[in-house]
């Protein structure tokens, strides 16, 4: 006794025979039903009232019928679920039931399905209970799952599958009108009844599996079969990638969640063989036969949001968990392939993209997304011919049809951001078409499609592509690609690649309204200015007026912009005065423009300071352009040729040195400004006046690390004299000078010439300086310099000319010349080959100086023997013990001013103390340059997949690729005699070798883990944790996370991964929002070979700078010396009497200028 529609398409029968009540009358037949559950109602006596099988069945007969009484009877049936429910949960359960338990349940089964048949009544409150009854069956159905699976037998479990497939049916059947209302309420709680005691069952008959997939497929105009199918496989898919994968992907048991937050649809939590889960996948995955048949465009829709979702799953194997902490280190079994997946799905979805039914367009969009990220996924085998064919004919296809393809060209480009970057064989056919689509969104210009993506969501995946583009016309240019016959509608025999890219970002960035693309865009200009510079392109000077103008004059839109995107524009402003000898070379006039426009703009902010902008914001964006103006000036020479931008930019800076009060803004246009010129402002403004001053003209070679202070000191002088501490203190005075330098005067005697050689020592907030002096009268006579006179070096790899030596003649009177013979040119063989500078014609540069060098000389050389520079010996005096020892610094201060008779206050001594040296050493220590330490971490192939770092930090050495790279992103420097700034590195713990750069500003250690050699992986791994910033070379194509390095939190990793076309992928993970404006660099950037070091380096220091001013970590070198230099004159200086403090310089004694 069941429902009548069970036995028409199941193999169920009616059994008419047992509907005893079925011809009697309604009144009698509830009469006798309600007084059968009367006695029934004694829970505790059902031994007693059925105590035999017959009792059993007579009961169940009567019982049964409940289920079929019209709802104005509903107490009558809920008395019915009330026992029946008793029973199977197992409480007060009759003794004789379970002798023939099978048989009892499949009657149960069949008589609560008589509950789903529709009734005539269309009462409403009728209806209403009617659903509530049909909710509380279906639970009641669904207490089986709580039982062990042997619960029941095969026979059972079939026998109830079809009874709940039968009702499932009779509710879902297309033409039945009679059911809507109970269709409409109980689909989707039926049809999770159904799947889940289906799999549940670990049934294998093929025939029931068969059927099942007969029905379903007629069952897909529903909504709730649609998410019921997604989330099925959904869950199944999750826990077949746990059987493959182990513990680190997908599930440890069958979870099905539906998108309801009803709570009758709770996640069902699945526990099955693995052999039943991967037979189940496999059937329930192709149980609605082919989506495409789905005739609603909404269920079209789901369902490819479903199989979407499944091939995310299966494409982030290795990524989805990420790098969980293991015991022991996992390696991972072959991810899925895209030729795998393809051969499950691709039928479905390139026939999905090739149809493009009208008003499925959303479904369509949808296929197109899966069949990207399916091809732009990492593939370790590559795809068959076939699939790719069919893959850019799709693309083709919607970039040459844009009013029917409108919704898919915006996933196309969503899902392809970094479709460049893959290996797909003859990939760069799509490029023509790429670039038409992405001017016309970028420029604005009429396009004839309309998306479902905002526009400026749309815009940035445009950007996104564009960036992956940038390094390939220094190979490809000039690009002629033929389009495909038969998809093209233009002629493409006048495409240009640079051109295009050129209109892509120019005009692209002048229509742009949002601040987020804004920012890639300047990066971007700045990434195709050092791409294109090298061929002396007229790009330059285009993009630096794009980005000047948008300082100086950014349109009304510009103007919003938040204050990042303008110290984004200035941080890229920044990052190429590296390239400035070339950019001056293709225009004379873009370096004076782009000056004299940053000082005109800051003379502004600093007289009239924007209305809307915080102090902080503020001081950044004056800092930076005060910063990148010094950059540009100092970077060259060019300035002297232009007076009136040098004039410019001093009054600018000048405006910075006066504190801004109240009166000061009478001109500021809102009298609610509050933003002033701080001390922060103030002090920047100092230090960069003095670094112009200081380097203009004096930047340090670009070939190999160099000290900006000098290396003499007190300590050397000592050591070259020969002279002991106390010695040595008669012939040394230390002073005060115009109250912010440490001036040191040291009389050395040499007595093989029988006379004082002056040194000169002058410490400010900028460095350490030195002067060698020889006091003469003339006439004079000259001798070849002592050895201890030769330079001091920084780097031995580099040979200076030594000073001159004048040669004698044998004639009476002395005749000189200069000695031009000696060699000066650097032993190329002897310093290191850094392939990336010298990409930028530093070499070339270098060469052609020490060209000019040597037809200089060779002229004076010529030139020398004609002059006559004679006069008579003089016999010198000897030195004697008694002799002043302060007596030639004494002539060189008075003589050049420094000791003034009228005020001497403007030369005033220290005392000479201990605490005074320790000072003194503590001033030394501090640097003159900003100082970054940046962690490299080198992860061979398949090292990605390792769930532990410090397999990471075990490798001892790179490929042949990093070596390269290391040698780009500095130079190798032996850190034993390294005097420059070492990042807590040292040759006897940590390692000999380690890159290095600097340059005026900056100076740069590199702790790379291969090259600490000396130091085991956990205290490799805890030196590179202390970062902000660190480079991964990652040799394994796969995904890579930071994550995986233990302790990567609050840093920003950058992560280098070689390409097969030799270009280099770089991906930014930034998982803790530090980066707000540093570049020029972003993630999924592509760049070349020649650029990787130059630029990985840039992009690094400023993500550096960055963070640390974030983080509030940020000392300026300038400020932290001050500090130091003013403590020395508060508490060493002496206010001596005027007496006594000019007798002190006629005395050997240094008690005198010591006392108080």
């Amino acid at each position: 006794m069941f429902l009548q529609h069970i036995s028409e398409v199941t193999s169920n029968q009616h059994l008419q025979k047992t509907g005893t009540l079925i011809t009697y009358p309604l009144d009698i037949k509830k009469s006798i039903i309600f007084h059968v559950l009367s006695v029934a109602k004694d829970v505790d006596n059902f031994d007693r009232i059925l105590s035999s099988t017959f009792h059993i069945k007579w009961f169940l007969e009567f019982t049964g019928q409940a289920f079929s009484l019209p709802i104005d009877h509903h107490s009558i049936i809920e008395q019915a679920i009330t026992i029946y429910q008793y029973w199977f949960s197992g409480e007060k359960i009759p003794k004789v039931f379970e002798a023939k338990k099978d048989y009892f349940l499949q009657q149960i089964f069949g008589h609560m399905s008589l509950i789903f048949q529709p009734r005539e009544d269309t009462n409403k409150d009728n209806m209403k209970k009617h659903i509530e009854l049909c909710k509380k069956v279906i639970q009641l159905y669904s207490l089986i799952q709580n039982k062990p699976k042997d619960y029941i037998t095969e026979e059972t479990w079939k026998h109830l599958l079809n009874i709940i497939l039968g009702v499932t049916d009779s509710l879902l059947q297309k033409d039945s009108q009679s059911v809507s209302v109970l269709s409409k309420e109980l689909s989707g709680q039926i049809l999770k009844l159904l799947f889940d005691l289906w799999l549940i069952s670990e049934i294998k008959d093929i025939k029931m599996w068969n059927l099942l997939k007969s029905l379903a497929h007629c069952w897909s105009h529903r909504k709730e079969t649609i998410l019921q199918w997604c989330a099925t496989i959904f869950g199944l898919s999750n826990r077949v990638l746990g059987i493959l994968y182990g513990e680190f992907e997908g599930t440890i048991t069958t979870t099905i969640a539906l998108p309801v937050s009803d709570k009758m649809f709770q996640p069902s939590l699945i526990d099955l063989p693995n052999e039943n889960v991967v037979f189940a996948w496999e059937k329930i995955l192709y149980i609605l036969e082919n989506p495409n048949s789905i005739t609603s465009p909404e269920l079209f829709y789901l369902a490819m949001n479903g199989l979407s979702d499944v091939v995310d799953l299966l494409l982030n194997v290795g990524i989805r968990n990420e790098f969980k902490k293991a015991e022991s280190s996992l390696i991972l079994r072959d991810p899925p392939d895209g030729n795998s997946i393809l051969k499950m799905f691709g039928k479905w979805i390139f026939e999905a993209v090739e149809k493009n039914r009208s008003s499925f367009e959303k479904g369509t969009a949808v296929a197109y997304k899966i069949l990207c990220n399916i091809f732009c996924a990492h593939q370790k085998r590559p795809f068959l011919d076939d699939y790719i064919n069919e893959f850019f004919m799709s693309i083709i296809l919607a970039f040459e049809n844009e009013i029917d393809f409108g919704s898919s060209i915006g996933a196309i480009l969503q899902n392809t951001e970094n479709i460049f970057t893959t290996n797909l064989e003859g990939l760069y056919i799509l490029i023509p078409y790429y670039l038409k689509i992405i001017n016309k969104i970028l420029t604005n210009d009429q396009t004839t499609f309309t998306s479902t993506i905002s526009n400026e969501e749309l815009r940035k995946s445009s950007i996104k592509i564009i960036k992956t583009l940038i390094c390939l016309p220094n190979y490809f240019d000039p690009l002629e690609i033929p389009l495909i016959e038969g998809y093209s509608k233009d002629n493409v025999k006048n495409f240009k690649f640079i051109t295009n890219l050129r209109t892509s970002i120019i005009k692209g960035f002048a229509h742009e309204v949002s601040s987020q693309n804004a920012k890639i865009y300047l990066n971007l200009m700045i990434s195709l200015l050092f791409e294109t510079i090298q061929k002396q392109s007229t790009m330059s000077p285009l993009i630096l007026l794009t980005i000047q103008k948008f300082i100086c004059q950014p349109s009304k839109a510009q103007a919003s912009f938040p204050t990042e995107v303008f110290l984004t524009a200035i941080n890229a402003l920044r990052s190429i005065t590296c390239l400035i000898p070339l950019i001056n070379k293709v225009s004379q006039q873009s370096l004076p423009n782009v000056v004299t426009g940053l000082s005109r703009v800051l003379l502004e902010y600093l007289q009239n300071p924007p209305s809307k902008i915080k102090q902080l914001e503020y001081d950044l964006v004056v800092c930076g352009m005060l910063n990148t103006i010094c950059d540009f000036i100092v970077n060259s020479q060019w300035i002297f040729m232009f007076p009136n931008v040098l004039e410019s930019v001093l009054k600018s800076i000048g405006s910075a040195f006066k504190e801004v009060g109240v009166e000061d803004f009478k001109n500021v246009k809102s009298k609610e400004q509050k933003v002033h010129i701080s001390n922060k402002v103030n002090a920047e403004a100092h230090s960069v006046l003095l670094r112009i001053i200081r380097h203009c003209g004096n930047f340090p070679l670009s070939l190999g690390p160099s000290n900006m202070s000098s290396l003499i000191t007190e300590e050397k002088l000592i050591e070259m004299s020969g002279m002991s501490k106390e010695e040595f203190s008669e012939h040394v005075r230390y002073f005060l000078l115009n109250d912010e330098q440490i001036l040191t005067a040291v009389d050395v005697p040499i007595k093989e010439e029988n006379e004082y050689v002056t040194y000169v020592i002058i410490r400010d907030i900028s460095g350490r300086y030195s002067w060698q002096f020889k006091f003469r009268t003339l006439p004079m006579s000259y001798k070849p310099p002592l050895e201890s006179e030769q330079y001091l070096h920084e780097w031995e790899g580099i040979p200076r000319p030594p000073l001159y030596p004048i040669k004698k003649n044998i004639s009476k009177t002395q005749k000189h010349e200069l000695n031009v013979k000696y060699d000066f040119r650097p032993k190329f063989s002897n310093c290191l080959s850094v392939k990336d500078e010298i990409s930028y014609s530093c070499l070339q540069h270098v060469l052609s100086v020490q060209h000019r060098m040597e037809s200089v000389f060779r002229y004076i050389q010529d030139e020398s023997s004609q002059w006559d520079i004679s006069q008579p010996k003089i016999e010198r005096v000897e030195l004697t013990e008694n002799d002043f020892k302060f007596n030639s610094s004494r002539l060189l201060l008075s003589n050049t001013g420094m000791m003034r008779v009228s005020d001497h206050s403007y030369l005033i001594l220290l005392n000479q103390s201990e605490q005074f040296f320790e000072a003194l050493k503590t001033l030394d220590e501090c640097p003159e340059r900003i100082q970054q330490t940046i962690g490299v971490v080198y992860v061979d192939e398949g090292q990605n997949r390792y769930y532990k770092g410090d397999v990471i930090f075990k490798n001892e050495k790179g490929d042949e690729n990093f070596d390269q790279f290391l040698r780009e992103i500095g130079w190798i420097v032996d850190l034993s005699i390294h005097s420059g700034y070492k990042g807590k590195l040292e040759a006897e713990k940590t390692g000999q070798f380690t890159p290095y750069y600097a340059n005026y500003s900056n100076e740069i250690i590199f702790q790379v883990s291969t090259l600490m050699e000396k130091l085991k992986p956990e205290e490799r791994m805890n030196i590179i944790h202390k970062n902000y910033v660190v480079i991964v070379w990652c040799k394994d194509q796969r995904y890579f996370s930071a994550k995986s390095i233990e302790g990567g939190n609050n840093k920003v990793f950058i992560i280098i991964r070689p390409h097969y076309t030799g270009l280099f992928k770089i991906e930014i993970q930034d998982d803790y929002d530090l980066i707000r404006y540093s570049g020029p660099l972003m993630n999924g950037s592509l760049i070349s070979r020649n650029l990787l070091g130059r630029l990985i380096r840039i992009t690094a220091m400023n993500i550096h700078q960055e963070i640390s001013m974030r983080k509030g970590t940020f000392v300026e070198p300038f400020e932290n010396r001050r500090k130091f230099v003013n403590l020395i004159a508060t508490s060493f200086s002496r206010k001596l009497s005027y007496d006594k403090f000019f007798s002190g310089w006629f005395t050997n004694e240094t008690k005198i200028v010591n006392q108080k």
